[in-house]
């Protein structure tokens, strides 16, 4: 009984630590992180783990469903005698005043075993007015040239 609450204890200071219950869903994934503040290489990690461990649990049928829902537009792969479910990449972007962020999530199946998740992949990338906050790394971008000095263009060029 001592492992038992031992265990038990562990569980319990390991879901304080993480900060609640793990997400369940690719859409639980976006409502549990602050994308536009919070520190792009942490971002990037719980993405990867996170929708690795989803993927793997559901299956590729039921984690495409779960993209889908969460507004991801998904392109596959040309099928395969050998590969029968092709490789699926799929895409989500949300902008605020501040940043636009992108999500990229691809996943493969075991040819040998259908509806499974082999490999997954999880890019996330930000752009936000200026370059302090951009990530993976700086953007210089059209967002970024709103805030040049100088004169204002003109539509009207008499």
């Amino acid at each position: 009984m001592r492992v038992g609450v031992t265990g038990l204890a562990l569980l319990i200071v390991a879901a304080c630590a993480y900060g609640g219950p793990a997400p369940q869903t690719v859409g639980e994934i976006h409502q549990a992180n602050d994308w536009q503040y919070g520190e792009g290489e942490q971002l990037q990690a719980v993405l990867a783990r996170e929708f690795a461990r989803i993927a793997s649990k559901a299956g590729r049928a039921a984690t495409l469903g779960q993209l889908q829902a969460a507004g991801y537009e998904c392109s596959y792969g040309e099928g395969h005698e050998d590969y029968p479910e092709p490789a699926a990449v799929c895409a989500y972007s949300f902008a605020t005043r501040a940043c636009q962020m992108d999500w990229e999530l691809s996943l493969t199946s075991d040819p040998a075993r259908p509806d499974s998740v082999d490999w997954t992949d999880a890019v996330f990338r930000r752009d936000c007015v200026g370059t302090a906050d951009d990530w993976p790394g700086p953007v210089n971008s059209e967002i970024d040239s709103q805030l040049r000095t100088g004169p204002a263009k003109s539509w009207n060029s008499d």
